[in-house]
């Protein structure tokens, strides 16, 4: 993705710099699907997760996944109010992406960066569930924790090869990446500035190494489990499907969605117990009669 006319960035002429380079531009525009992947999983876009300033060339597109109707709209989330500066996104709420086409149909593996030294998963309303991380060799573990479908080990292997591993090290360390259907998508949290000359340099290194890698390691994949040979993982001619389980990761609520959960059940659950409580009650005084006493039926 040879990229060019980068004075138009500095006037913010997305659509003219678009157009420059020979690719397309979308203000907004509707995302790949990313079924339970990061970028809908975010409490940030539960609601929408429409791509904003999205820039499509061959076999990829980057955009911002934004939360609301309108960019800079504040989003509810989980019973309260979200603002962009939440986030520290002065655009919008949201993720920034770069998502890179394969050849192939692939399991969902999910890299989740250590390189802010916090738990990964902060803010994010679910997460996979346990016992799908996976530790790979070397100090690989150090900058991702990948999580990896029941059963997918092998694959796993076969995809993030010594080679591959030290270039999402050396480009994308500080990012989260994910392989899901024929994509490979980095995500950043904070977003990316696509105004920045920096930025679109950094897109074209990636795409030159981790997305051609990643292109070559996977372009004869096949899933035996979606059809394919049970032997082989060079056959283009078989199955492009991935078996049900490796599909997608299995996935639980995160501790913030459960206490949010919790805090939501204290608002609508509880006071209706006791409100049901008080009316039985009440039904039952109502009709006690006193010792002594009859009843009369009226007709």
């Amino acid at each position: 993705m040879p990229v060019a006319a980068f004075d138009l960035l500095a006037t913010r002429d997305l659509p003219g710099f678009a157009r420059a380079n020979g690719w397309t531009y979308d203000a907004v525009a509707k995302p790949l699907d990313r079924t339970a992947s990061p970028a809908q999983l975010s409490a940030a876009v539960l609601s929408t997760g429409l791509a904003y300033d999205r820039i499509a060339g061959n076999g990829w597109e980057v955009g911002r996944l934004i939360a609301g109707g309108n960019p800079n709209q504040a989003a509810s989330v989980v019973g309260r109010p979200v603002t962009p500066a939440d986030y520290g996104i002065p655009e919008g709420i949201g993720l920034g992406y770069l998502a890179i086409t394969m050849a192939r149909n692939l399991p969902q593996m999910i890299l989740k960066s250590t390189a802010d030294g916090r738990d990964p998963w902060i803010g994010v309303f679910k997460r996979p569930a346990k016992g799908q991380e996976m530790l790979l060799e070397g100090d690989f573990n150090s900058h991702f924790r990948l999580f990896v479908p029941n059963g997918y080990e092998r694959d796993a292997l076969y995809i993030f090869t010594p080679d591959l591993m030290a270039l999402l090290i050396h480009e994308t360390g500080d990012l989260d990446v994910e392989v899901k259907d024929n994509h490979l998508i980095v995500y950043r949290a904070a977003g990316f500035n696509l105004t920045d000359p920096a930025t679109w340099a950094r897109f074209e290194r990636i795409h030159a190494t981790v997305g051609a890698k990643a292109w070559r390691q996977t372009d004869m994949y096949q899933d035996p489990r979606g059809g394919g040979s049970p032997t082989r993982f060079d056959d283009r001619t078989a199955s492009n499907a991935v078996g049900p389980v490796g599909v997608r990761l299995r996935t639980r609520l995160s501790k913030f969605a459960t206490i949010a959960v919790a805090v939501m059940a204290g608002f609508f659950v509880v006071p209706g117990i006791v409100w049901f409580a008080g009316f039985v009650f009440m039904m039952i005084t109502a009709t006690q009669v006193a010792p002594g006493s009859s009843i009369t039926w009226s007709y």
